[in-house]
């Protein structure tokens, strides 16, 4: 039983307290429910306790709220994880489709890119680093320490299509010479090896993308 807007304002912090705006919703709901409590009482003529059950069910229960902003949070999560995973789809999506129109057309402008592209792997393993070093960091960022778990998985989820490609190559199901001279059985090795750093070097981004979400 809520019997003050004290008590009212105290259970809606204790039940947004892993929220990262939990002062921020409070001092508004708090600013909402001052004057609700006086509309109220001058309205109806009645004493505060009164005013606060007809504020209560104008505004909701702190249960009600906090059930609110975690369904909103829960789908913020989802959307970033599923966010991250079509990029790095894309990535592979347009990687392959250009393999495969290289090997099939004689294009000049598709044989310029591909021509380009193979003389410049290290240059797209920074680049693709600097991917998951964004994963990282918007995860940390927008949902703090406490979106560790949140990385995890979205991490192994967008991880998917690498170790799908990878695996291929690596048991011959895919040829390497439909990359030559991309893939060359050194340059693959030092794709694994990255590979089994993508966690730490996306978990350091994550870190201090939490640093960024104070």
């Amino acid at each position: 039983m809520i019997s003050s807007k004290e008590s009212y304002m105290k259970q809606l912090r204790d039940l947004l307290q892993d929220h990262e705006q939990t002062e921020e919703i409070c001092m508004e709901y708090e600013l909402h429910l001052v004057d609700m409590l006086e509309d109220i009482a001058f309205e109806k003529q009645c004493s505060e306790e009164e005013a606060l059950i007809l504020a209560i069910q104008r505004l909701g229960t702190p249960l009600e709220i906090a059930a609110m902003y975690q369904e909103e949070l829960n789908m913020t999560a989802k959307k970033t994880q599923w966010n991250f995973f079509f990029a790095n789809l894309f990535f592979f999506v347009g990687g392959i489709s250009l393999t495969v129109i290289y090997h099939r057309l004689s294009n000049p402008t598709i044989s310029k890119l591909w021509s380009l592209l193979t003389s410049i792997p290290f240059f797209l393993i920074v680049l693709y680093l600097f991917f998951w070093l964004l994963l990282g960091y918007e995860v940390g960022k927008e949902f703090g320490l406490g979106g560790k778990k949140l990385l995890l998985k979205t991490f192994c989820i967008s991880l998917v299509p690498n170790l799908l490609l990878m695996s291929s190559i690596v048991f011959k199901i895919i040829p390497l010479t439909l990359f030559d001279p991309l893939l060359t059985p050194e340059f693959v090795l030092i794709c694994i090896s990255f590979t089994i750093m993508l966690y730490p070097i996306c978990y350091l981004a994550f870190r201090y993308g939490t640093t960024r979400s104070v």
